[in-house]
């Protein structure tokens, strides 16, 4: 799937609007990206608040046309980042809950409430000009509502994958009409990457780390393949213990043990009581990271989002893992 955005024409407006651009000079870049439900722009301009439409396709294959980005809801700690990264924040109107970076976003903006628990209703009463969403925002019927109110909703690729963060910049940064700043960030998020590359080539140990999302009636849901703790593991340069196994899994004592983790990676929001029953296991302290206390978390959406901050975070976690591993 294509995403990709275009001028509309052919409206008595838009000629108007055209005839009167002629006193000035006009900006249009081109740029493509192929890529399965990735974004690929093909026409920017650079005021975001201007009376032409414009049209864009979204990781879902949807043609949506937008009318203006100056009332944004962002249902994504990743889009918010991104805007934020871009300079665009002022055209933020409010965010989710999972937009902990920067730290004001959740201090200035109206609260969406959590992205997996969006109220349309709550969206729509705050009559944004634009909705930008992660793909993997829900409930379904909340964004089948949404997108039936006529409201422009543009659903942003959630891939975990460093070449996903960059493609997502560039389509984020064409919506707001940043496209320079776009590429300024993603030249630095190039340069951040190598030298995690780099630091990786002089550190070639490879733990067995397990991420645990929480505690289920005293047993761990923990990570397997296909999810942002897997991708993080691997940038990392660790081995997901789980991988096995498919998306998150609870886990029981005896497979705990046949997993054979050297590292527990955490979140910091929930780091203190997992730990906490995990010491208390006796099936956990049959597993090298039990034996060896070796834990390590992160700020959540630091650790998940794959935004503009991955790339440092994936540094330092394998830093941290290197600090504790104990390989078997």
């Amino acid at each position: 799937m294509k995403n990709q955005w275009t001028t509309s024409k052919g409206t008595d407006q838009i000629a108007a609007t055209f005839l009167l651009s002629r006193r000035s000079v006009g900006v249009a870049l081109i740029c493509g990206m192929a890529s399965i439900c990735m974004p690929r722009a093909e026409l920017a301009q650079d005021v975001t608040d201007a009376v032409t439409p414009r049209s864009v396709t979204d990781c879902r294959g949807r043609r949506v046309t937008l009318h203006g980005a100056t009332r944004i809801a962002s249902i994504g700690g990743t889009i918010t980042e991104t805007l934020y990264a871009l300079g665009r924040s002022p055209a933020i109107l409010a965010v989710d809950q999972t937009s902990t970076w920067p730290e004001q976003a959740r201090k200035e903006k109206k609260d969406l409430g959590y992205m997996r628990a969006i109220s349309s209703e709550g969206v729509l009463s705050l009559r944004p000009d634009l909705v930008l969403t992660m793909n993997d925002a829900g409930p379904p019927a909340a964004m089948d509502q949404l997108v039936a109110s006529g409201v422009p909703v543009v659903f942003v690729d959630a891939t975990p994958s460093p070449e996903a963060i960059e493609q997502r910049t560039r389509f984020l940064a064409g919506i707001v009409g940043t496209q320079a700043a776009g590429e300024q960030l993603c030249s630095a998020l190039t340069g951040q990457f190598q030298q995690l590359e780099a630091w990786r080539a002089t550190h070639t140990g490879k733990p067995r780390v397990l991420f645990i999302m929480r505690m289920t009636n005293n047993r761990p849901m923990a990570a397997g393949k296909g999810t942002a703790a897997d991708a993080m593991i691997s940038l990392a340069g660790g081995v997901n213990a789980g991988a096995d196994m498919q998306g998150y899994k609870i886990v029981d004592q005896e497979n705990l043990v046949a997993l054979r983790p050297d590292i527990i990676l955490l979140m910091d929001q929930t780091a203190t009581s997992i730990r906490t029953a995990l010491q208390a296991d006796p099936g956990f302290k049959l597993t090298p990271a039990g034996r060896n206390n070796a834990f390590v978390s992160m700020e959540g959406e630091r650790l998940l989002g794959f935004g503009p901050r991955t790339p440092q975070a994936a540094l330092d976690l394998a830093r941290m893992m290197a600090a504790v591993s104990h390989p078997v």
